[in-house]
C-alpha cells in the first residue's frame, strides 16, 4: 500500500514539475510587449512577411528592418487630416528619444496605390521625418499585407475618379528588431506614449 502511494506522489510531483516547466517555457517564448497609455492590446499573428516597393523605387522585405523597432501606420498621402496627424505624432515621439531615436524607423505603408507612386511618396514621408519610409506597391501586395496587420481600408473611387476619399483605420504598430509586434498605439496616443513605450523595451 505504501508504494502504491509513493508512486502516486511520484506521479503528482512530476506532472507538477512539467506543469511547472510547460508554464515558464510559454512565459519566456511569448512575444515581448508593452502597455501604457495610448497603447491597446496586440492580438497575436499581427504582422509577417510582405514585399512591397519603397519610396525610392526599390523592392522592400520586412527583413530589410531586422535589428531596427519599426513604427508602421497605413493611410494616403491624400488623406486631408487623420494621416498627417498620426504621422505628426510618430514623428514627434521618435524625436523625444534623442539618439535612441537611431534605433527606429517610422513606415508608412500606403493603401492607395494608384495615387500613391513612389515619387508621390517620397515628397509626403520627407514633409514628416526623415528616416520615415513611404512603402507603396500593387493593389494586390497591399491587399496582402493589409490583412497581415488587420487593417480596413475602402477607396471610394465612385464618388470621384481623380478626388476620391479612402476610408481606413489608423493605429500605429510596433514591430520589434525580430519583427513581432510589440504595441498597437491607438489614433489619439501622444508622442510622449509613443516615446515612453519604446524606452521600456530598448
Amino acid at each position: 500500500m505504501s508504494r502504491v502511494i509513493l508512486g502516486l506522489a511520484m506521479v503528482v510531483t512530476l506532472l507538477a514539475f512539467g506543469t511547472t516547466a510547460w508554464i515558464l517555457t510559454e512565459r519566456l517564448t511569448e512575444p515581448k510587449t508593452v502597455s501604457g497609455e495610448g497603447v491597446v492590446i496586440a492580438p497575436a499573428g499581427i504582422g509577417g512577411p510582405f514585399k512591397l516597393t519603397s519610396d525610392a523605387g526599390k523592392t522592400v522585405t520586412e527583413k530589410a528592418f531586422a535589428g531596427k523597432y519599426v513604427l508602421v501606420y497605413f493611410g494616403y498621402s491624400f488623406c486631408p487630416d487623420v494621416c498627417p496627424t498620426g504621422l505628426q505624432t510618430i514623428a514627434a515621439g521618435i524625436d523625444k528619444l534623442g539618439d535612441d531615436s537611431k534605433k527606429v524607423v517610422p513606415v508608412f505603408v500606403s493603401v492607395d496605390p494608384d495615387r500613391d507612386t513612389p515619387d508621390q511618396l517620397a515628397q509626403y514621408v520627407d514633409l514628416f521625418h526623415p528616416s520615415m519610409v513611404g512603402l507603396t506597391g500593387t493593389a494586390e501586395e497591399i491587399k496582402a499585407v493589409a490583412k497581415k496587420f488587420r487593417v480596413y481600408y475602402a477607396l471610394h473611387k465612385d464618388k470621384d475618379p481623380d478626388n476620391y476619399p479612402v476610408d481606413h483605420s489608423s493605429f500605429t504598430y510596433l514591430m520589434g528588431p525580430d519583427w513581432k509586434i510589440v504595441a498597437v498605439f491607438r489614433h489619439d496616443a501622444s508622442p510622449d506614449n509613443i516615446a515612453d513605450a519604446l524606452k521600456k523595451v530598448f
